[in-house]
C-alpha cells in the first residue's frame, strides 16, 4: 500500500493541511486495486523546502516528489503493477496501482512481509485485518524510507512523551504556518485521520473499528495523534463472502 500509506506520511507531517482520499477495491481472492487523490496546501510544500529535501532536485530539474519520480520509486517492488502517478498541479496528485495479493501492499521490493496487514480466505469467506501497535509501528519505517527522512523524524514524538506534551509541540511547530487561532488548530489537530474506503466484491458479514457505508463498502478512519502515538493497538478487521 505504497501509495496511500505515501498520502499517510504526508498528513502525518501536516495533520490538518491536506486533503486525502484513498479507495482500496478489493475481491474474494485478495487482488484489487488502489486509487488514491492527495490535495497539498502551499504550508506543505513550504514546509518540504524547509525541513526536508524531498523538494529538491535529485536527478536533474525532477524531486523525489515529482510523479515520475513517485512512479519510479513504486516500480522497484515487484509487487505492485499498473502503476500510474500523475499530477495536474503542485501539490496535487492522483494515482491508482493495482496487485495480485492485497498482502503484498505492504511487502517491501525485497520481498520482506509484514504484520501490519494480513488477508484470510476460509471456505467462502475473505478477512481483512489491519493492526497497528508498538511492537509493529517501527515497520513503516522499514517499508517506506521516506518516513526516515529527517524532516519527518522532526515531527514525530519521544517515546516518553504524553499526548498533551506532544499536542503542545505540533502547536508550537505550526502556529507560525497557520493564519488560524490556537483553538481552531488544536481541533484540526484532534480530528485529523487518514481515511480510507474499501469495497469488496461480496457482501459484508462483519467488521470491527470502522463503519458500514453499504453491504460491500466499509471505511474506516485511523486517528494520526493516535497512530503517530502508537499507544495502544489500532485494530480494524472486515469478513465478507
Amino acid at each position: 500500500m505504497k501509495f496511500p500509506l505515501f498520502s499517510a506520511v504526508i498528513c502525518m507531517m501536516i495533520l490538518a493541511s491536506c486533503s486525502v482520499d484513498q479507495d482500496i477495491f478489493l475481491n474474494s481472492d485478495g487482488s484489487g486495486t488502489v486509487t488514491g487523490r492527495i490535495l497539498l496546501d502551499d504550508f506543505y510544500l513550504n514546509t518540504l523546502t524547509d525541513l526536508t529535501d524531498l523538494n529538491a532536485p535529485s536527478e536533474g530539474e525532477r524531486t523525489a516528489m515529482d510523479p515520475e519520480m513517485i512512479s519510479a520509486e513504486l516500480n522497484r517492488n515487484p509487487y505492485l503493477q499498473n502503476i500510474q502517478i500523475s499530477s495536474a498541479a503542485p501539490g496535487i496528485y492522483q494515482g491508482q496501482l493495482s496487485f495480485h495479493d492485497v498482502e503484498e501492499l505492504f511487502y517491501t521490493d525485497e520481498g520482506v512481509e509484514s504484520s501490519v496487514l494480513s488477508f484470510h480466505k476460509n471456505n467462502e469467506n475473505s478477512t481483512l485485518i489491519i493492526r497497528i501497535n508498538s511492537d509493529n509501528f517501527q515497520e513503516l519505517f522499514r517499508l517506506f524510507p521516506v518516513l526516515q527522512d529527517p524532516g519527518f523524524q522532526y515531527f514525530l514524538p519521544e517515546p516518553s512523551i504524553t499526548r498533551s506534551e506532544y499536542i503542545e509541540m505540533l502547536l508550537f511547530l505550526f502556529e507560525d504556518q497557520f493564519d488560524r487561532s490556537e483553538d481552531e488548530l488544536l481541533l484540526k489537530i484532534e480530528k485529523a485521520s487518514l481515511n480510507l474506503t474499501i469495497h469488496t466484491d461480496g457482501n459484508i458479514i462483519s467488521s470491527e473499528g470502522g463503519s458500514l457505508a453499504d453491504d460491500n463498502q466499509w471505511r474506516i478512519e485511523i486517528p494520526l495523534l493516535e497512530l503517530l502515538l502508537h499507544r495502544k493497538e489500532l485494530f480494524y478487521s472486515l469478513t465478507f463472502k
